[in-house]
Parts: structure tokens; C-alpha cells; sequence
């Protein structure tokens, strides 16, 4: 097991090509994407389950070891999510890839 960081985006799914545009601008390696996520927050409830899409969330997941690049993560995620709302959770985990 590496230690390592796990980092979880949710963000309305239509702003989902702005973060995979990111992540490739800080070269981060991988991540999961799970899109049509719903649920409840201070903007409401967001449905999965809407055709358009235009309701729900997605969650990008990202395992990174490389702290320097979870904190370049994080910094350039932080104005997204003032403008049009989201959260980024990091928390400490330990992986075992492949």
C-alpha cells in the first residue's frame, strides 16, 4: 500500500470539460469519472436521472501521491468552484494499484 491522497471534485456535469481540460494542463495521470450523480446541498437537489443533464453532478476521483500536485489540484479547482459551485474533498488514504 502507497500512501497517497485521495481527491473527489463534484461539479455540475456541464462543467465537466473545463476540469478534464484542467487536468490535462497539470498533467494529472488518472482519475475517475462518475457522471449523473445526484443529490443534496446548499444549491439544492441535484437529479441524476434527467435527460439533459442539466440538473445533475458528476464526481471526479483522483489517487495522488505526489502532494506538490494535489496542492496545484486544489488551487486551480478553488476559483471553478467560487464561480459556479462544486466541492473538493482531500483526504489521506493509502492505494494499491496495479
Amino acid at each position: 500500500m502507497t500512501p497517497s491522497h485521495r481527491i473527489e471534485i463534484v461539479i455540475e456535469e456541464p462543467l465537466a470539460p473545463r476540469l478534464l481540460a484542467l487536468f490535462k494542463k497539470l498533467q494529472v495521470p488518472g482519475y475517475t469519472l462518475i457522471p449523473r450523480a445526484g443529490g443534496s446541498g446548499d444549491r439544492g437537489i441535484r437529479r441524476g436521472d434527467e435527460l439533459a443533464g442539466d440538473s445533475s453532478n458528476c464526481v471526479f476521483v483522483i489517487i495522488c501521491d505526489d502532494r506538490a500536485l494535489v496542492d496545484r489540484i486544489t488551487q486551480e479547482v478553488g476559483p471553478l468552484l467560487t464561480r459556479y459551485g462544486g466541492v473538493c474533498v482531500v483526504s489521506a488514504c493509502e492505494a494499491l494499484t496495479h
